[in-house]
């Protein structure tokens, strides 16, 4: 029995290698093709480290307007005295908002290191917790940035209405990839994920001081240009759909809900 039993292990053991042999040979042309994607390592230090410029350094005098200290305790209000720090996203955005009237900070949306040590100070925590705020969401800009921030949405219903080709359109005549800016300072372009306005595919968002967030809906690439040429003449575009649709109801117009709401039926109360 102890023969049989090690004779059987003997076979058991060259079955295996015999199969590995096999399996290793077969995976061989498929691994000498297979190619993994991995992001720059420039990029990666970009969003994560923080490197000292002219305008951008601890030691930058940066503060808040009155007119925001005034919204900043508005905003903290809504909090407990001892979870204020939760405010900490909104103070960002309210910092990068004001950054775009400041002509020494380019006029452009983006959150010097200066302002989150004030953020720090005014919610009374660590600046290494802003810096994590900060570093975490794509929103926030660390660098200096074009004037208007063209956002277009790529995401599943913007991309299935055309969102790539609006995309290309505005690379091929700005002259820029995403993620770069206008020689001259005044763009600079982004893909953002979806922007809640799946409706009006495709659309972007443009962000600064003359368009401030607004959404541009129904796009084309000719439309989108249209919108950017707008801008460097200093003009202001007109919102919502390029299309003339009303809200979201779809191209071939209302077709359901064609009379007003109905008031729900109410007892005389007077009469009881």
């Amino acid at each position: 029995d102890s023969r049989m039993a090690a004779a059987l292990r003997g076979s058991m053991r060259r079955m295996v290698a015999t199969m590995r042999t096999t399996s290793v040979q077969n995976m061989a042309p498929a691994m000498a093709v297979r190619h993994f994607r991995a992001g720059k390592p420039t990029f990666a230090e970009a969003v994560f480290n923080h490197v000292d410029t002219p305008d951008n350094t601890a030691d930058t005098p940066w503060d808040f307007t009155k007119e925001n200290y005034d919204k900043i305790n508005e905003i903290v209000k809504k909090y407990p005295p001892n979870y204020k720090r939760s405010a900490v996203m909104a103070l960002l955005f309210l910092a990068q908002k004001q950054c775009e009237t400041m002509p020494e900070f380019g006029k452009t949306g983006w959150i010097p290191l200066a302002a989150m040590n004030k953020i720090a100070k005014v919610l009374d925590m660590p600046e290494m917790r802003v810096y994590e705020v900060a570093t975490f969401y794509t929103m926030y800009n660390r660098t200096k940035i074009g004037v208007h921030n063209i956002q277009v949405c790529t995401t599943s219903p913007c991309m299935v209405r055309g969102a790539y080709p609006v995309l290309e359109a505005l690379k091929e005549h700005l002259k820029i990839g995403v993620g770069e800016t206008t020689e001259d300072g005044l763009f600079h372009l982004m893909e953002a994920e979806c922007l809640g306005a799946c409706c009006n595919a495709p659309m972007m968002q443009i962000a600064g001081p003359v368009c401030n967030d607004a959404y541009y809906e129904d796009l084309t690439g000719e439309s989108a240009i249209a919108i950017v040429e707008q801008l460097r003449k200093g003009e202001t575009p007109k919102k919502g759909s390029q299309i003339g649709r009303h809200g979201s109801i779809g191209p071939n117009g209302k077709t359901v809900l064609l009379d007003g709401p109905q008031m729900p039926p109410c007892r005389d109360l007077d009469a009881c």
